[in-house]
């Protein structure tokens, strides 16, 4: 997780900027520095979110980060080419690849609220273990023992880190379980659409999904009188509330760190194959780790560490198992879970 990782971890055009080729793939180095950049940055916007959850409503914070990082994201995106007229290339595709991200990040910042960073991180981390098993009925690929081994192994980390069978269980790690499933739905879509669209038409259409769920939830929300004493879904029914001058400043900052991040991972897979940078995209955790022990007391147990290190290793033996088929999807758009943040 970065993101389930807009990461609102919001849809990048990164994601599609890879897709087509990069005349400037020979620079790696300067790629991984880019990424290195946005590992760095997108755990501080967790920060920030975790911190308003206690006051502001899910939905409403992910509307104005939405709102924030729009113009960005508009100026990114123009970098790619021109945005208008936009290649839709399929309606349904694009409406189930926005909606997955905007379903993947509501509960991943639902389960931030309730669990620690570097938790939710490693539960969302399993994102390409869900590519995997989604790519065998939706797009006919065949997956050997060889990745079958790093789903099994990923999976068990996660039953490590979550212990369903402990006496308190803890509803929000199913939520951070559940981001990576929508997060990996959203990467699906956007492989069905192909070159049909573009980097820049994926971005405007999402960012506008974000903005009109964001909006919708919140006047749903803010006329029912529902509540909940578990966090997460108290930071989902709450309605919505205008911030005090602090609060405004974090959510600028929200904005300002997703606009930061997102040029530096959209640089990334500019001037790298994905297939070379992300790897580096696992040096999120030790900055979730650190943010959390910094900002919330709150680090890992040894259960935890064991499943991140499985969660870890499986995703990498994916990537490397991939990339070395010689996979061009893998190679130019990756299998990590910042790219639509």
């Amino acid at each position: 997780m970065a993101r389930m990782k807009d990461s609102l971890k919001m849809p990048s055009a990164s994601a599609c900027a890879s897709a087509a080729p990069s005349p400037n793939a020979e620079r790696p180095v300067i790629g991984i520095l880019f990424l290195l950049t946005a590992t760095t940055i997108f755990p501080l916007q967790d920060v920030i979110i975790k911190m308003l959850s206690n006051t502001y409503a899910v939905h409403q914070v992910v509307f104005l980060r939405s709102a924030f990082a729009l113009p960005f994201a508009l100026i990114f995106a123009r970098l790619e080419g021109p945005v208008w007229p936009l290649k839709i290339g399929s309606w349904p595709l694009q409406l189930l690849r926005a909606g997955a991200a905007f379903t993947s990040y509501m509960f991943y910042y639902m389960a931030l609220a309730a669990i620690g960073l570097a938790e939710t991180a490693a539960i969302t981390f399993t994102t390409p273990m869900f590519v995997t098993l989604l790519a065998v009925p939706f797009l006919g690929e065949r997956v050997g023992l060889f990745r079958w081994f790093a789903v099994c192994l990923g999976l068990a980390g996660v039953t490590i880190i979550v212990q369903p069978g402990r006496t308190v269980f803890e509803p929000a790690a199913v939520l951070a379980l559940l981001a990576a499933v929508f997060y990996a739905t959203s990467i699906i879509a956007t492989r069905k659409l192909g070159h049909r669209t573009n980097g820049g038409t994926m971005t405007v259409i999402t960012i506008l999904f974000y903005l009109a769920g964001g909006a919708s939830l919140g006047l749903v929300f803010s006329y029912l009188d529902v509540s909940s004493p578990h966090p997460s879904f108290e930071f989902l029914f709450r309605g919505w509330s205008t911030p005090d001058p602090r609060d405004w400043l974090l959510l600028i900052a929200i904005g300002a760190t997703s606009a930061i991040g997102f040029f530096s991972l959209s640089q990334a897979y500019r001037v790298a194959e994905a297939s070379i940078v992300t790897p580096f995209e696992y040096t999120y955790m030790p900055w979730a780790v650190l943010w959390g022990w910094v900002f919330f007391n709150a680090l890992p147990t040894a259960t935890t560490w064991v499943g991140l290190l499985m969660i870890i290793g499986a995703g990498l033996l994916i990537l490397f198992r991939e990339a070395a088929r010689g996979r061009r999807l893998v190679r130019r758009r990756g299998l990590g879970f910042l790219r639509q943040r």
